[in-house]
């Protein structure tokens, strides 16, 4: 799905990176409600560690530089130039995957008007300006310290001209008037206003502000764009609350795609249905094709006829050797109710294939290699992690629980409506 105009201007990024040959993709968001994400751009840095970018945007837009699966977040201007250098610290021995450090960003040149470098200390210094007076303003609940952050944020930063930092300064502000008065921060900041798909700062003081239902019917019908987002937003809440309403939440979202008269609803309600069917139950499952130890290519689709565990894991630790015990007793338990396959990191697939050969298990292993990529489309954030698939490729719950929490449980559970 495109963002809401299709017309842009070329945004130039160069960059190094300590990551030679690496996967760079350079990722928008679409809006920042659902924070779905369109790449714009990929290529690969070269053996220096040098990178090159070119993309297209109508307007200044939050974004992130991907490098495999790591991600720094920037701000791009329409016309803009940057060169950045992104450092992504070496996995320490024994750490997971996801538990290295997080990549960093050193801005070497920038040429966008002064927005981006404008935006960072702003956000900085207002963050730290509400830290210093939480006290006074959150438990005093005494807002006048707020009409003094202008006049010092003009001190410290500078003038401020860009109406997208401008805008920020003033959300940022509405956050922390709704902690004190929701009903001052409808009045001040949204009554009236436009809505700013595209805004972090926007879309944190509205969640915050539109967490529980809106009573105020002359409010509603005073903003209808507005109510028609914060209608969606609790059509989101409901699905989430009670999965069994997804296809209830769906056609509702259907309906604003069909009837709405604002391009950038629109956006929110298609992408909302994009989020609420990804790995959903009964949406299909992201195909993959994996080598095992022979070097064999193995397909989802070599499963059609059968139920699936997938289990993803990177690097030996007690716990993955106790839950790999757990599931060759459940194999025993399930016969051919359901297929399981590990899908190995490559930094640790030797040694997971090592253990796999000394204890004998049996079920299939498979070498991530430079795939990451499908740890994306799984939402794997742990590992190990694991998701059931049905027959014909088909996602039966993800991500599904451990052995020790159930996991034999819902395999039957899925087994019977097959």
């Amino acid at each position: 799905m495109l963002p809401l105009f299709a017309a842009g201007q070329n945004v130039s990024i160069t960059g190094t990176t300590n990551r030679p040959d690496e996967l760079v993709r350079l990722l928008s968001y679409d809006e920042m409600f659902t924070c779905h994400q369109t790449l714009l751009a990929d290529t690969r840095s070269d053996k220096d560690g040098k990178f090159h970018l070119e993309a297209s945007i109508n307007e200044i837009t939050p974004a992130q530089i991907a490098l495999g699966l790591e991600r720094v977040d920037v701000i791009l201007s329409p016309d803009g130039s940057y060169d950045f250098e992104i450092t992504v610290p070496e996995k320490q021995p024994g750490a997971s995957f996801f538990e290295k450090e997080q990549p960093t960003l050193v801005i070497n040149s920038i040429n966008d008007g002064g927005v981006y470098l404008q935006y960072i200390d702003a956000e900085l210094f207002i963050n730290d300006y509400i830290y210093q007076n939480f006290n006074t303003i959150y438990r005093g609940r005494k807002l006048s310290l707020l009409d003094s952050l202008d006049a010092k944020l003009a001190e410290n930063v500078g003038e401020i001209k860009s109406d997208y930092v401008l805008d920020m300064v003033k959300y940022k502000k509405a956050a922390v008037v709704t902690a004190v008065s929701s009903k001052k921060a409808m009045a001040d900041y949204f009554d009236g206003q436009a809505v700013l798909y595209s805004h972090t700062a926007y879309m944190d003081a509205f969640f915050e502000l539109f967490k529980s239902d809106v009573s105020d019917n002359d409010f509603l019908s005073r903003n209808p764009q507005l109510a028609e987002l914060i209608a969606m937003n609790e059509q989101q809440k409901k699905c989430k609350a009670n999965p069994a309403e997804k296809q209830n939440v769906i056609n509702y979202l259907e309906n604003i795609i069909k009837t709405t008269k604002y391009a950038g609803n629109k956006l929110v309600a298609t992408n909302l249905i994009t989020s609420i069917e990804d790995l959903s139950y009964d949406s299909k499952a992201p195909d993959f094709a994996l080598k095992d130890k022979n070097g064999n290519i193995i397909q989802l689709s070599d499963y059609k006829n059968d139920m699936v565990l997938l289990q993803f894991v990177d690097g030996y630790s007690l716990l993955l050797e106790h839950e790999f015990a757990t599931l060759n007793e459940l194999r025993k338990q399930w016969n051919d109710t359901i297929q399981v396959v590990t899908i190995a990191t490559e930094d640790s697939f030797d040694e997971v294939l090592q253990l796999f050969e000394k204890q004998g298990f049996e079920w299939q292993l498979l070498n991530l290699y430079n795939n990451m990529l499908l740890l994306e489309k799984y939402h794997v954030v742990t590992f190990p992690s694991y998701i059931i698939l049905k027959k014909k490729g088909r996602v039966g719950m993800a991500p599904a629980p451990s052995p020790e929490h159930q996991l034999e449980k819902h395999v039957r559970r899925i087994s019977k409506y097959l």
